[in-house]
């Protein structure tokens, strides 16, 4: 129980001596070294000051943010009248009567942005938290501008965490210029520890955490007695001080350009920062050293700490019987992972303020859902229709808003998400193409074309959907492909020999765009290269080399260590029950045996695909020929950019799929210990 009293002596889990090597190699810049500076910045009730600042209201002004008849955001001068975020408006209003309530902006059909509209309805309007993001856009902006070195990692749209580290190096090496160099007299060079350091004003640091327990919970101002028990400053803690400065400087240019106020933690690791944070709020920022982190996590209730506040932290809780951190501390390792896993030793670290949990600049968006939990729910394809454009209008502000920041990001696919009564939720996805004129028609005519596969079961009624949702997957950056169809061949020589209609197109060119590409290659005329010169001819399918098949599409259609399944067929990450309107490459066995690429037409409202089965129909009526000739020749290029893909000759085809051959189920092996508390469950919420 040493952790708990007194200060922490040297031991296997103690800080290493700070040397040469941490300051003047840049190997040594690893979560192990003692010099390790994190900060957590987080705005202070983020949506509330957005709304203010927005609406250009006073500072001191009572504000919440509301959603429908719910609270989600209560500004510090509303706090003071007791207002929390689980009252209802009217018992806020009660208790503040000059309360100013901003409900937070909403889409509608038929308008192309979310805005504030005054009245708003939960049967017709959606949530957007799409003003937010582009707030948090800006205070993230700042970040990269100030922090010249070290990484940022956005948490949410309110807060991120930041290696301060190589800064904070750089910094100290000013200030003691000394310890640039190794003197000649160090006994192991650079692995010699450096001279005690000089005494530290933490006075311009913000609020300093306390060594001892029972002073940390004294009032701000009140007198301190600092006895001789106050142990001397260490280079650990020079880092931190830094690193506050640091931190002191970039939320003043937050509040400068924006007029946003945040509170930030500064500590040596993640979890600790994250914690510190909240000590002190609002416009405030903590910096806990090493020493006093036994005392500051004593008796705060481990469930507080990220990532044990959930089912985990109560299976822990009941488990042993334990409740605070100190408690916790009593616990041996042992145990802890004779009941949760060899992956629980990150709780018995987490316990005593450990945490080796690197800052990683969050990667790219890989995906974008719109959700919407329709209620009353939706019985009549009108209704459905009606939710898809509102759903189709937010994920075009999203993607537009994405290119901005990323040149050329494109889905793959788009999905439409479903769900009736307590099931799970399913899913249809066909290939998004690429196209200049990105709006919101554009994506609703190819949701509309899955809505009208899912809403047929609603003619017979009975089935009610109470959740719907749209899906961007598979985003990426597609240098080539955001020029159009035609930068790919006008880009080209004219041809002098006889070529492939693939050999053109961009390797960064989308999956989803292959047949689209394949299509219009068929079907475009060549430009002749002079008035006189005859065009080249045309060639329906690609002229082979021979001697070992190479796959002209494979740089685009498959990533580096992935599979060569088609980007149609990938489930879209945690979806429960994916269904694609295309066919799916793993419901049939790869064949090499040819067959014919006739059809098998009955009355000329229908036909079957002979290599796959697949059936495609039309309504009888005039056009009904040419509407039939559109979805043939569709699911033709389907076959013949898969074939590509494969690596075989789009010549030879599968032979039709077995009548009642069940899809392979592959087994999961289902998470054990610590595991299960963090794997994905099925479905979501909806805004």
């Amino acid at each position: 129980m040493a952790f708990l009293t007194g200060h922490p002596q040297r031991s296997s889990t103690a800080r290493p001596a700070v040397t040469y090597r941490h300051l003047l190699s840049s190997s040594a810049l690893t979560v192990h070294n003692p010099l390790r500076t994190i900060a957590h910045c987080d705005i202070d009730a983020a949506y509330a000051q957005f709304e203010q600042v927005r609406l250009g209201l006073p500072d001191d002004i009572p504000l919440i943010c509301a959603q429908w008849q719910s609270i989600i955001a209560v500004n510090y001068p509303a706090r003071k009248f007791g207002i929390k975020r689980f009252n209802t408006i009217d018992e806020a209003k009660k208790m503040c009567p000059h309360l100013t309530v901003q409900h937070v902006a909403t889409y509608r059909d038929g308008e192309a942005e979310a805005g504030y509209w005054g009245e708003v309805d939960s049967r017709t309007h959606k949530v957007s938290l799409d003003p937010y993001r582009r707030e948090s856009l800006k205070i993230l902006a700042i970040f990269k501008e100030m922090i010249s070195k070290g990484e940022i990692e956005k948490a949410s749209i309110d807060e991120a965490f930041l290696d301060l580290t190589p800064m904070v190096i750089d910094k100290l090496l000013l200030l003691h210029p000394q310890l640039a160099n190794v003197p000649d007299d160090a006994p192991d060079g650079l692995d010699s520890s450096i001279p005690s350091p000089p005494p530290i004003d933490w006075t311009t640091a913000g609020n300093v955490v306390p060594i001892n327990g029972e002073q940390a919970e004294k009032e701000v101002g009140e007198d301190v007695d600092k006895t001789s028990a106050e142990p001397p400053d260490t280079w650990e803690d020079w880092a931190l001080f830094v690193g506050a400065e640091i931190m002191g400087e970039l939320r003043a240019e937050v509040y400068k350009q924006l007029h946003y106020t945040c509170s930030a933690g500064i500590a040596h690791n993640k979890a600790i920062a994250k914690l510190c944070s909240a000590w002190k709020k609002p416009n405030a920022q903590t910096v806990l050293r090493a020493a006093a982190t036994p005392a500051f996590l004593r008796d705060m209730e481990f469930t507080d700490i990220r990532m044990l506040g959930g089912k985990l932290g109560t299976s822990i809780a009941t488990e042993f019987g334990v409740k605070t951190v100190g408690d916790l501390l009593t616990v041996p390792l042992e145990e802890l992972q004779k009941r949760f896993g060899e992956e629980s030793i990150w709780v018995y670290n987490i316990a005593r303020g450990i945490d080796l949990s690197e800052v990683t600049a969050r990667v790219a968006t890989k995906s974008m859902l719109a959700s919407k939990n329709t209620r009353p729910a939706v019985t009549t394809p009108e209704q459905g229709l009606h939710w898809i454009k509102i759903l189709a209008g937010e994920l075009c502000v999203r993607l537009r808003e994405a290119r901005e920041v990323t040149p050329g990001i494109w889905p793959k696919t788009i999905a439409l998400g479903y769900r009736t009564g307590i099931e799970s939720v399913k899913h249809r996805q066909i290939p998004f193409p690429f196209s200049r004129n990105l709006n919101t028609e554009y994506i609703v005519k190819f949701a509309k074309r899955l809505w009208d596969e899912v809403c047929q079961p609603m003619a017979r009624g009975g089935m009610k959907l109470n959740n719907m949702s749209l899906t961007f997957s598979g985003l990426e950056r597609m240098e080539g492909g955001q020029k159009g169809i035609e930068g790919f061949f006008a880009a080209a020589p004219p041809p002098t020999t006889s070529e492939t209609p693939s050999a053109s197109i961009a390797p960064s060119m989308p999956t989803s765009s292959k047949a689209a590409v394949i299509k219009h290659s068929r079907s475009r005329s060549p430009i002749p290269t002079s008035e006189t010169a005859p065009p080249p001819p045309k060639r329906r399918l690609p002229t082979l080399h021979t001697g070992k098949p190479k796959n002209p599409l494979h740089g685009f259609l498959v990533k580096n260590g992935e599979s060569s399944k088609p980007a149609a067929s990938l489930p879209i990450s945690q979806a429960t029950d994916v269904i694609s309107l295309l066919d799916d490459e793993d419901e049939h066995e790869p064949s090499s045996a040819s067959g014919p690429r006739a059809a098998v037409e009955d009355d000329g409202t229908s036909w079957t695909c002979p290599r796959c089965s697949t059936s495609l129909s039309v309504k009888a009526g005039s056009g009904q020929k040419a509407q039939l000739a559109e979805k043939k020749q569709e699911h033709e290029d389907y076959h013949f950019a898969l074939d590509l893909q494969e690596g075989k000759s789009p010549a030879k085809a599968r032979p039709p799929a077995k009548p009642g051959a069940a899809k392979a189920v592959k087994k999961v092996k289902k998470p054990e210990g610590i595991k299960a508390f963090f794997a994905p469950k099925p479905g979501g919420k909806g805004a």
